[in-house]
């Protein structure tokens, strides 16, 4: 899989844009954040806007990395992105917008499978899930 690695400092991104891939790579690229300690603390996320428009696909960012996903991948084009935080006191840092090209390609033919992002309360859902089996099982350990 493709990786892109991305600075940010306070609101800049370095580099602001990038080559994801081709129209119609699905699951081939993510990006990896190298976060200044401005993001220390922060809830949070990277909000995709696809490339011809269409919503904007927003993905929790809880080990500084996400997949692009596949609504980004499935226009060829320029999609935009932007990173944000929110604070325990309700303090919020944006980034700049950095942008992803996405190559045309020819149709290769046939149909493949596309994988939607989760929205952000499924995703929120899933990361309390994992939280609850951690906690029992420290529970059972402590008994």
């Amino acid at each position: 899989m493709k990786e892109i690695n991305i600075k940010a400092d306070l609101w800049k991104l370095t580099p602001d844009w990038a080559v994801a891939g081709t129209r119609g790579s699905f699951g081939s690229c993510r990006i990896v954040f190298d976060l200044s300690p401005d993001w220390q603390g922060m809830n949070k996320r990277v909000t995709f806007f696809p490339a011809g428009g269409g919503d904007g696909v927003a993905l929790l960012l809880s080990e500084n990395a996400v997949r692009v996903p596949d609504e980004v991948m499935a226009n060829a084009g320029t999609a935009v992105f932007v990173l944000d935080g929110i604070d325990s006191g309700g303090n919020r840092l944006v980034s700049a917008r950095g942008e992803l090209r996405v190559i045309d390609t020819a149709y290769p033919g046939g149909r493949e499978p596309k994988e939607y992002a989760p929205s952000e309360l499924d995703q929120l859902r899933a990361e309390i899930e994992s939280l609850r089996g951690e906690i029992k099982a420290l529970k059972r350990g402590a008994a």
